[in-house]
């Protein structure tokens, strides 16, 4: 983590990105446009969160989170720091009303930011407005787009724009982060390899303490030790339960309740492959329980299924029943 008697940042990684961007700071030189990409889950949000604030931040620690502009902008009512794309979509009307906002002027200080999130959704009406703006900036003002990946992003939008590109963590940054939890040493190692160095994924499994996963993975496991007639049971009293839970759900609805399991299904199947090749698997957290199951699966089969599961997430989102796919899965693969 960066360590600064200047700015208090608490972000683990992104050592380049976050000196670049104090560098800005120390010498009041912002851009007129910064764009800031990459993966969902990386930390792009909470670097912004922290560079906004400390534009700012009225005390020498920055940011302080004390002084008035630091709890106005926690309580999003600093009038010289607007945002779009977090509670409202990029639709032409919006973005306008968004730029006319911006075009008026400063309430105190010299500078105006303004945040937009999500900017590979704008429409091309909404780019076209937002270009005009991005050529020629109201005096003062920095705009801050936010996005996970710049490929469908107009080019004239990327060329007047700064680009600062974030990156996965590594390894050592991820198990610096995690000394902050209380987790086994199997659990953080788990954590990691699920997370691809993306503190915000390795979150979402870590908001209950990792028990809906293990939860989760129980299922799976149980579903791919058991016999034939075992599984179709449990097939069969899943979607009664996921029927009954979820009533009026269209079948492609209730094929997307499933998806996640077929994410981790495929996670079990490569770590069952893995094993079988004598390589690391992802879920440190069951290898004794994979390693036992790996003897009652074939290598040929295992490469198979997981090259037919993708095909299989397709269906999902079609009027096809997930209950069938799910049968013809765990059949197969048996």
């Amino acid at each position: 983590m960066l360590m600064s008697n200047k700015y208090k940042w608490p972000i683990y990684g992104h050592q380049r990105q976050l000196n670049f961007l104090q560098g800005v700071l120390n010498q009041d030189k912002l851009a007129n446009t910064y764009l800031f990409y990459g993966a969902s889950g990386l930390g792009k949000k909470l670097t912004v969160d922290y560079f906004s604030k400390s534009i700012f931040c009225k005390n020498t620690l920055k940011p302080c989170q004390k002084c008035n502009n630091c709890r106005m902008i926690d309580k999003n009512i600093f009038l010289n720091l607007d945002t779009l794309g977090k509670n409202k979509d990029l639709s032409i009307y919006n973005v306008r009303d968004f730029l006319s906002r911006l075009s008026l002027s400063k309430v105190s200080g010299k500078i105006k930011l303004a945040i937009i999130y999500n900017i590979d959704k704008i429409n091309l009406y909404g780019a076209n407005a937002l270009l005009k703006t991005l050529e020629e900036p109201p005096r003062g003002t920095t705009i801050i787009l936010i996005v996970d990946s710049i490929i469908n992003l107009p080019i004239t939008i990327l060329s007047r724009s700064q680009s600062i590109k974030f990156q996965a963590l590594t390894r050592i940054n991820m198990e610096e982060w995690l000394e902050n939890f209380e987790f086994s040493k199997k659990e953080k190692d788990t954590i990691i390899n699920l997370s691809f160095g993306r503190p915000g994924l390795a979150l979402t499994y870590m908001k209950d303490n990792l028990k809906s996963f293990k939860k989760d993975s129980e299922f799976i496991i149980d579903l791919l030790a058991n016999n034939t007639f075992n599984y179709l049971q449990s097939i069969d009293k899943w979607f009664n339960t996921l029927k009954k839970d979820n009533p009026g759900c269209k079948v492609g609805e209730l094929g997307n309740l499933t998806k996640k399991y077929l994410d981790l299904i495929e996670l079990f199947l490569r770590d069952l492959l893995w094993l079988k090749l004598d390589r690391k698997i992802v879920n440190d957290l069951y290898y004794e329980k994979l390693k036992n199951l790996s003897n009652d699966f074939e290598k040929e089969s295992l490469l198979k299924n997981l090259l037919n599961l993708n095909n299989l997430k397709n269906k999902l989102r079609h009027n096809t029943s997930p209950q069938l796919l799910w049968e013809n899965l765990l059949l197969s693969i048996k």
